[in-house]
């Protein structure tokens, strides 16, 4: 009931706002088109925090709006929806329902879950580990509804006096190492993608960030962050001792599973084929060697894209046997992808463009140009704890797509890099751990009924607040610097 109200609430109060904002005064140095996009603006982040209507279809409203409005013209607007970056996305999408359809992403769990032993901490470890690498590729969701029947069937082995904190130590590092998991890739979960298209967007003249560029930033952060999520979960709730039948019970399975397939062989090389295009696209320098990349061997890398190689790879599903008289993907298998979030990422886009091209991006800026008295590691410091608190009541999509246009104009304002508050920005999108609503993961977990929302904002909160500080300190000290991102704004956001 409080969910319907807030639904039929949140439709009118964003249709208020609306007019409201189109309405008045226009406020000192904002263009027309600048207050148009914002009355826009709001009302999409009324109906999409509301959830007035599905969010899906809230991201259509600049299709509508933007021409009525004469902020863009149909085709500036529609083409944000067949962005590269969407292509990439529904690639990946359909690359990870390949596997999901064949079971090799449950055979890889299981066998690695295997030779955890007996170690209730390995055990953990090894979960997170296994879901943290999963959710690079595929779907954070359906990486964590993977594992939960597999986790539900070994907390159940354990004694009631031990079961309640290994437990929750379990499918918190579970829904933990997911969210982490996703930032390694720009595959791994939307706000990568919404970064990344916002910044070939918003600066037409910047360097692409492409999917090596993007995991030279998020890979660190996975390989740090999931083993201190682990430490702080195990000494949390003190996890000790060894627990019998883990082994025994991924053993089970697997033997229901059956001998590996012609099917998981194939969509596997696929899978695999499709990541080293992604890698090996251009070339990749290490050190004093250089190893050239097929695009530059073949003269088409001013020509491709990672859309390219997604879509590559999501068609070879389509003509590759599965061993037994059926395609690896079929167009049925289809419907179950998650297209409405890519159309997301197209409205997010547009609604980027809309911020840029208007003007409201950098009158917004200006408005806070205050802040660049602020020591530049303080500035990413108080947006990390914003965005990360803000995500815990709101899409993790949906935060990026609102802040990032936001965040990159007052940069630009304050003479600060703009990729420098844009990443951690980014990154924290997928960092809030208290609230079931704050990512898609922490929901699936909480709908298993095995804990309460008191049990994950008391574990989450604190989480927060270490990432809070954590995150900002490896970014900022270290590996934007390798990446050649420092303070001084670049010529191509001018």
């Amino acid at each position: 009931m409080i969910r319907t109200n807030s639904k039929k609430y949140g439709i009118w109060i964003g249709l208020l706002l609306f007019l409201v904002v189109l309405l008045a005064p226009l406020p000192n140095g904002l263009p027309e088109e600048g207050q148009k996009t914002a009355a826009v603006a709001i009302l999409m982040i009324i109906w999409w925090v509301s959830e007035a209507i599905p969010i899906y279809i809230t991201a259509f409203l600049p299709v509508a709006l933007f021409p009525f409005l004469g902020i863009m013209t149909s085709t500036e607007t529609t083409k944000n929806y067949g962005h590269d970056y969407v292509l990439m996305l529904l690639g990946a999408f359909i690359l990870a329902k390949g596997i999901e359809n064949q079971r090799l992403h449950k055979r890889i769990a299981l066998s690695t879950i295997k030779l955890l032993g007996t170690s209730k901490r390995h055990i953990i470890l090894g979960f997170m580990l296994v879901t943290a690498f999963l959710s690079m590729w595929i779907t954070n969701m359906a990486v964590v509804l993977i594992m939960l029947p597999i986790a539900t069937a070994l907390i159940q082995k354990e004694p009631l006096e031990q079961r309640k904190k290994f437990g929750l130590a379990l499918l918190l590092g579970i829904a933990y190492a997911a969210s982490i998991g996703g930032t390694g890739t720009l595959i791994g979960t939307p706000p990568n993608l919404v970064f990344a298209g916002l910044v070939t967007t918003l600066y037409p003249n910047a360097p692409v960030i492409d999917f090596l560029e993007w995991m030279k930033i998020g890979l660190p952060v996975v390989i740090l962050f999931v083993p201190i999520v682990w430490f702080y979960l195990i000494n949390h709730f003190k996890i000790h001792h060894r627990m019998e039948g883990g082994s025994n019970i991924a053993t089970d399975t697997l033997k229901t599973l059956g001998s590996i397939t012609k099917g998981e062989k194939r969509v596997f090389y696929i899978f695999l084929i499709t990541a080293l295009g992604w890698i090996f696209k251009k070339d990749l320098v290490l050190g004093f060697v250089t190893i050239p990349g097929w695009g530059s061997l073949l003269g088409v890398e001013a020509y491709i894209h990672d859309s390219t190689v997604a879509l590559f790879g999501a068609i070879a599903l389509f003509i590759t046997s599965d061993g037994k008289g059926n395609r690896l993907m079929t167009w049925d298998a289809t419907k179950e992808v998650p297209w409405g979030v890519a159309m997301f990422l197209g409205g997010g886009l547009a609604l980027g463009a809309a911020f840029n091209n208007s003007g409201l991006a950098k009158w917004i800026g200006n408005s806070f140009t205050s802040l660049a008295s602020l020591p530049d590691f303080i500035i990413i410091l108080l947006i990390v704890g914003l965005i990360i608190f803000i995500t815990e009541v709101n899409s993790n999509t949906a935060t990026a797509t609102i802040f990032l246009p936001i965040l990159a104009a007052m940069a630009v304002a304050g003479s600060i890099h703009p990729l420098l508050v844009m990443i951690p920005a980014t990154f924290a999108c997928s960092f809030a751990f208290m609230l079931p609503s704050g990512t898609g993961t922490n929901t699936v977990i909480f709908a298993s009924d095995q804990i309460t929302i008191a049990e994950m904002a008391k574990t989450g909160f604190w989480l927060n607040l270490l990432f809070i500080f954590l995150l900002p300190l490896l970014l900022y000290f270290v590996i934007l610097p390798l990446l050649g991102i420092d303070a001084e704004i670049p010529a191509w956001a001018n």
